[in-house]
């Protein structure tokens, strides 16, 4: 079915005689108003789209609104009705401009009834052909396209004659770049899910379920709950074109995972390193396609009967597999026509789930789980009176949308229910026809415009970390000038404010031992969550109590190049806690037991080992550490941590252009480390090129320009086993290779 018989289906029958009820006509008129009217708005928006500020005030408008099931559940919610007509209102004389009155005294002086029935009919059908536009995979790469196919087709005065154009809508797609949803491709769809289906089932689920800790029956019966819940992640990120050319470059990085015909890669489902590699490569994944990862993985684990956990290593697997899979059935294709496709795609979403995993249905559809940061909005602007034409038509009261509010976009209130989606359509318009609208004598004082999204980062420390019950420096990003108001567990603990560079960082109170979820708090209500775990234990920090820590002084003042020998006691004596230290690179010094091999981290992520000398003296190059807070500690042989040191490090402002120093790397050959871990170092040029390989497989490669301290670092995650990086200028991918080092992560 092509999406002009699709209109005709959705707005034909039983559904037009719904309509006409809810505005209190009689169904057949109802039926007969919309058989000319829809075609009718369908031209307006095709002449609307021909412009870019049109195109983009249309594809707002239909990302904003609900994905609509059938009319019968839109108008038996809460005041569904309302909120439609409401809607209507708001978009009509944005989207359809001055043809929004003459569509409606021509469809009124043909079928008769009052021009206030026919406007209120004719509104509450908007909202329902550009929801189900977008239900349909139509994105800004096919918009124009589309509703060109569909404009003047037959008979403008019928729904039958928008049907009639079916066979230009396809030649539409293909100059679109590919095929739209229901112009031929069913018979992809349902190829692409007969693949899905069988590879993720039977021994490839057992394998898959069990690599993220799910056990017996409950591995593979997990893995077919959860593989539609990853593809309506890829079907929602495919709505817009950008979003689908992200993915297609995504297929391309899993094609080891499966063969030519989409079958996965035996091998790999097999063993377990290569396992823990596609899990660690899909975990990077999850927060751009998920948002809330953490609501999201909980409720999956408890109806697939696991934890939180198990869930998100589950989804973690599968996101890289499918991408896979996928990307062997859409060679060829570009963004425009993968969207079409993934739009098909999530029409079948409800029929993959098993058995008695129905419930899991709440998860598919619109992003409903996924959050994004949070969106303080303006006052909505009520739009401006319409211009009057000769024969004005009656026009409802004017409907003023309630205060403002905090929504969460990508939220369920915005893409799902009622009645808070259609208080953001004015805002999304505002930088269109609405304000073109306005009278002249208004421009010097223009109208309020959404607000710029707040959002707060902590970079530091990481969520999930394990810290000791002392006194932390806690920092992070955020606008500029934004007062903060940080909170454990629902108290206040500290206050701090955003500076001009855009950072920010404020000295918290030693928490009790135990969880901790601590609330970054900016404006009203927008917020920055993160829980720490607080354990026992001395940290070791200044343990030789020798520095000064009420000294502001951060200069060093070392003279001599050479430390007395240590007693054993381990310490750290430099930095000085609380330091500020220069952009760059800096040593790590203290002393501890002759011989002792320790292994440095700065925030929780590895930095390397060190062997402490025969003096018990040990120096650590922390070769380009970002700017802000840090805390860096150092831990035994056996984990245990020794010490640790708050130090706060500057911003670079030099020019990397002018880089001329040696080329050094922080990390070397043999060692065994934990993960994640970082490694870097100084040098000129562009910069470096780090080419990861685990055996005689190239994993990835990133290039690192260098930071105006002349500057470079890389951090990796790549899953238990050995792994070789090799490091090249960048931009000379045949140089020989400046370090080749190999590195084993332990488990």
């Amino acid at each position: 079915m092509n999406i002009a018989d699709l209109i005709q289906s959705y707005f034909d029958g039983d559904n037009a005689q719904r309509l006409g009820q809810a505005v209190g006509i009689d169904g057949n008129l109802a039926q007969k108003a919309l058989s000319i009217g829809l075609p009718m708005l369908v031209n307006a928006l095709a002449d609307h789209a021909a412009n870019p500020q049109g195109q983009s005030q249309i594809m707002e408008a239909i990302s904003s609104l609900p994905q609509f099931g059938s009319i019968a559940d839109v108008l038996g919610s809460a005041d569904g009705a309302g909120n439609l007509q409401r809607a209507g209102e708001l978009l009509a004389p944005a989207l359809l401009g001055g043809k929004a009155d003459s569509i409606v005294n021509t469809v009124t002086s043909q079928v008769g009834g009052s021009v206030g029935e026919v406007q209120k009919l004719l509104h509450m059908a908007l909202p329902l052909l550009l929801s189900l536009l977008g239900r349909q995979g139509v994105n800004a790469g096919s918009l124009g396209s589309v509703l060109g196919g569909l404009k003047n087709m037959g008979n403008p005065g019928s729904l039958a004659g928008v049907a009639a154009g079916a066979a230009g809508l396809a030649g539409a797609a293909q100059a679109a770049g590919g095929n739209l949803p229901g112009a031929g491709g069913e018979s992809t769809v349902n190829a692409i899910l007969d693949l899905l289906k069988g590879q993720l089932s039977g021994a490839n689920a057992d394998k898959i379920g069990g690599a993220a800790g799910f056990t017996g029956s409950t591995a593979g019966r997990a893995v077919q709950g959860a593989w539609p819940v990853v593809l309506n992640a890829l079907v929602n990120k495919g709505k817009t074109e950008a979003g689908a050319d992200d993915l297609l470059r995504l297929m391309g990085q899993f094609g080891d995972l499966s063969d030519e015909n989409g079958h996965l890669n035996a091998g790999i489902l097999g063993d377990a390193a290569e396992m823990s590699r596609v899990e660690t490569q899909g975990r990077g994944l999850l927060g751009d396609l998920f948002g809330n990862v953490d609501e999201l993985t909980g409720r999956l684990g408890t109806a697939l009967g696991g934890s939180g956990n198990n869930a998100g290593r589950l989804l973690s697997l599968l996101t890289p597999l499918l991408l896979s899979m996928l990307g062997k059935k859409t060679t060829g294709m570009n963004g425009a026509a993968l969207s079409g496709l993934l739009g098909e795609l999530g029409g079948k979403l409800s029929s993959l789930l098993p058995a008695g995993l129905s419930g899991l249905g709440a998860l598919l559809g619109s992003q409903t789980v996924a959050a994004q940061p949070e969106v303080k909005v303006a006052t909505p602007v009520t739009p401006a009176p319409r211009v009057e034409t000769a024969t004005p038509a009656p026009r409802p009261t004017p409907v003023t949308p309630p205060p403002a509010t905090t929504v969460t976009t990508a939220t369920t209130e915005k893409r799902g229910g009622f009645p808070w989606w259609w208080i953001l359509l004015p805002l999304l318009l505002l930088g269109g026809c609405l304000l073109t609208r306005q009278p002249a004598t208004n421009t010097t004082t223009p109208p309020a415009a959404t607000e710029q999204a707040v959002v707060i980062l902590v970079t530091n420390p990481t969520s999930d970390s394990n810290l000791p019950p002392q006194p932390f420096t806690m920092s992070g990003t955020g606008p500029a000038g934004t007062t903060l108001r940080i909170e454990d567990q629902g108290q206040e603990v500290a206050t701090a404010t955003v500076g001009d560079d855009g950072n920010w960082s404020a000295e918290i109170p030693a928490p009790t031992v135990g969880e901790h979820t601590y609330s970054v708090i900016g404006g009203e209500n927008v917020r920055s969550e993160f829980k720490v775990n607080v354990t026992e234990g001395d940290t070791g920090t200044d343990a030789s109590g020798s520095t000064d820590t009420t000294s502001t002084d951060t200069t060093d003042t070392t003279t001599t190049d050479a430390a007395p020998a240590s007693d054993g006691t381990f310490a750290i004596s430099e930095p000085a806690a609380d330091a500020t230290i220069a952009a760059g690179g800096f040593d790590l010094r203290g002393t501890g037991t002759a011989g002792d091999e320790v292994e440095v981290f700065e925030d929780g992520t590895s930095l390397g080992k060190t062997t402490i000398g025969d003096d018990g003296n040990w120096t650590y190059r922390v070769a380009s550490p970002a700017a802000g807070a840090h805390t860096y500690s150092v831990k035994g042989q056996d984990g245990t941590e020794l010490g640790t040191v708050a130090t706060t490090v500057e911003a670079a402002t030099g020019d990397a252009s002018a880089c001329t120093k040696d080329y050094t790397l922080s990390i070397t050959d043999g060692q065994t480390v934990s993960e994640p871990f970082r490694f870097g170092g100084e040098g000129s040029g562009q910069g470096y090129s780090v080419t990861v390989k685990r055996g005689d497989r190239t994993i990835g490669t990133k290039d690192i320009p260098l930071d105006g301290a002349c500057g470079w670092s890389y951090t990796s995650k790549p899953g238990k086993g050995t792994i070789t990086y090799e490091v090249r200028p960048m931009g000379d991918a045949a140089a020989a290779p400046l370090s080749t080092v190999n590195l084993t992560v332990a488990q």
